[in-house]
Order: C-alpha cells, then structure tokens, then sequence
C-alpha cells in the first residue's frame, strides 16, 4: 500500500466517522419519538389486548434500534470531539496527502534522457561509420 494510501484512508475515517455519529444522534433521537408516541398510546389508546401485544413487540424493537444507535454515537463521540480539537492536524494531513501524492506521481513518472551518446550502439545496433 502506498503512503498516500495510508494517510488518505485515514482521513476518510475521520470523515465516516463523523457521519456515522451524525446518523446515531438521529436515529437515538427518532426512537426517543416513537419510544414516546408507543407509550402515549398505550396510555391513552382503548386498544385491544392483541393490539397492545403488537404494540409491546414493536417497543422492543424501537429500543433495540436505539440502543444501537447510542452505542454507536458513544464510541464515535471521543474521535468526533478530537477531530473538533484538531482541525489544524486535520488541515495539516490534507496537504501532507497532497504532497505525498505529487511525490508519488513524480517518482511513477520518472524517466532519463540521456546527455551523451556513451550507450549508442549497446543496445543491439550497430553504429555505421562513414
């Protein structure tokens, strides 16, 4: 793997990261909802027994979602709160990643152009004198 390789992989684990906590907050904040909205029916509702039961299940699931959620958003949040600390190094990798790329290039590309006729006639042809 190359170095650019390395860098920019990541970064874009700081970026996912990011994402990642962004779509737990929400979806924690959505099951807290429908958590709620479950529990006023129930409260409030004149449902039948087998309604409730259904209702009952559902709220597993609701929770079950959430927990996952906030699992999720409490192990991102220490790297999210450093990312928050760190733009500079941040920064600083992003144009680290740019100059090792162009090195990468660089050396990729790299050829010689010969400055003397020294190898003429090495290479399987022959030199013709006049």
């Amino acid at each position: 793997m190359k170095n650019s390789e390395h860098i920019s992989s990541f970064l874009k684990f700081l970026k996912d990261i990011q994402t990642d906590y962004n779509i737990a907050l929400e979806t924690e904040k959505e099951a807290d909802r429908e958590t709620q909205d479950i529990l006023h029916r129930l409260e409030l509702g004149s449902d039948s027994y087998h309604d409730m039961a259904r209702m009952s299940k559902t709220i597993k699931s609701v929770r079950l979602k959430r927990r996952k959620a906030k699992d999720t958003k409490t192990e991102a949040e220490p790297v999210v709160q450093w990312i928050k600390e760190n733009t500079k190094f941040t920064s600083s990798l992003e144009r680290l990643l740019g100059e090792v790329r162009k090195a990468e290039k660089y050396n990729s590309n790299r050829h010689y152009t010969n400055k003397t006729d020294i190898l003429d006639g090495i290479d399987g042809r022959r030199e013709r004198k006049c």
